[in-house]
């Protein structure tokens, strides 16, 4: 990446290295940062999406194995949505019958599926009769073939139809939503008979590692047919891209001090980094800039914490309320730093030495061992998941988007740098 970021063949060269761009171009810029940055929606563009390029290819592969099926599984915010969105529309370029469906908690097995039967539809191209000739488009709906009584074999005689046309996949967002018990099972010997009968669709459940467990051990003779796809927060290098793509499609150019800020405090989430981008091109489209700086960077921190959901604020203000002083948001703000394993997991120990280091003196875990506890429980608003007990207890927090939340509160409030961020 050069110093700005932009070609030396730009005619608009000048304009972007920092001198002042006129009203009119200010807003033609913001409405193309309000495309290219959706931190409030799933990416649905390829153009749009950035990294996970290998999750993609291993969806593509399971899709050219008859009988084999995927779970789509990691924290909620690292865009597993958005994976499924752009690669339902890669599917769809490769002539393939795509449908998406997503769980909430009021369906049951034969709701999930009639929603995701309801997106399925044949094109078909047929000549017109007569002397004006030419060709006439239809759609027919493939809704019809399920039946009115939804069982497993019914989807399976159903997807067996379609699929003697044209391949089909499946995504099933939010698998984890679906709160009847016995529509996991059935979702499970729906996975199980289709790979048994070597139908040409494919299955792609999408949710939380927990659901996954769960649907495993609730029938164990389904793991040999399912493709486990963990989605880990991305990378800063992913996170970076997301950034610098999207700056170049609002025709905007940024400083790699600024990417390498977003990129860091987003903490592997692309949510932030939307946010935060956007947030840094419109406070340098104020200042009538085309260059995204350091300092803008600074501007949107203090505008994303101002715009935070109102969920993530009072699960704040929840977890670290004291009457007494107390040191509740100096150990939250460690365990926002702590390093983590690949499911967003971290240990007391590795708490230990960010809040030393926020505190100004050394300190033993067990001097804090009972916050972490009580963050995890009712009366600090659960803000954090506790796995094991004693010296194999394990933490994470129950909203990833908590995270960079309590960490870009502590770059703000100034009891950590960014480069403390890891």
């Amino acid at each position: 990446m050069g110093d700005v970021g932009v070609s030396s063949a730009d005619p608009n060269r000048g304009k972007r290295n920092g001198s002042r761009i006129e009203e009119a171009e200010v807003l033609d810029r913001l409405r193309l940062v309000g495309e290219a940055f959706r931190p409030a929606a799933p990416i649905d563009r390829r153009s749009l999406f950035s990294g996970r390029s290998e999750q993609i290819s291993e969806l593509f592969s399971i899709a050219a194995q008859p009988g084999q099926h995927a779970v789509i599984f990691g924290e909620r915010g690292v865009g597993k949505t958005s994976l499924a969105a752009v690669t339902a529309e890669m599917f769809k370029s490769a002539n393939i019958l795509v449908a998406r469906a997503t769980c909430d908690i009021s369906d049951d097995y034969g709701s999930v599926w009639r929603k995701a039967f309801d997106e399925l539809r044949l094109h078909t191209t047929t000549q017109k009769v007569g002397f004006t000739g030419g060709t006439q488009e239809t759609s027919r709906s493939l809704a019809g073939l399920l039946g009115d009584d939804v069982t497993p074999n019914s989807v399976r005689n159903a997807l067996e139809q379609i699929s003697t046309q044209r391949d089909v996949v499946i995504f099933i967002d939010e698998f984890d939503r679906l709160q009847d018990a016995a529509g996991r099972v059935l979702f499970a010997d729906t996975i199980k008979t289709l790979s048994d009968r070597v139908v040409r669709a494919t299955v792609a459940l999408i949710g939380v590692a927990d659901s996954v467990s769960e649907l495993v051990r609730e029938h164990r003779s389904v793991e040999r047919a399912l493709a486990q796809i963990h989605m880990p927060r991305m990378t800063r290098q992913e996170l970076a891209e997301i950034a610098t793509r999207g700056i170049e499609l609002a025709q905007m150019a940024i400083r790699p001090d600024a990417v390498r800020r977003i990129a860091t405090l987003s903490q592997g989430l692309p949510h932030y980094t939307q946010l935060l981008t956007q947030l840094a091109a419109q406070a340098a489209l104020a200042a009538r800039r085309t260059v995204v700086s350091g300092r803008d960077v600074d501007v949107a921190v203090g505008r994303a914490l101002e715009r935070a959901q109102q969920s993530v604020v009072e699960a704040y203000q929840e977890a670290t309320a004291d009457t007494r002083k107390s040191i509740y948001p100096q150990v939250l703000l460690a365990c926002a730093l702590a390093p983590e394993d690949d499911f967003g997991l971290f240990t007391p120990t590795d708490v230990r030495e960010p809040l030393s280091r926020i505190l100004g003196k050394p300190h033993k875990t067990a001097s804090f061992a009972r916050h972490l506890d009580e963050l995890s429980q009712e009366s600090r608003g659960e803000v954090l998941q506790k796995y094991g007990t004693g010296r194999t207890s394990r933490y994470r927090f129950l909203n990833p988007l908590l995270q960079p939340y309590v960490a870009m509160r502590g770059v703000s409030e100034g009891l950590v740098r960014v480069q403390d961020l890891g």
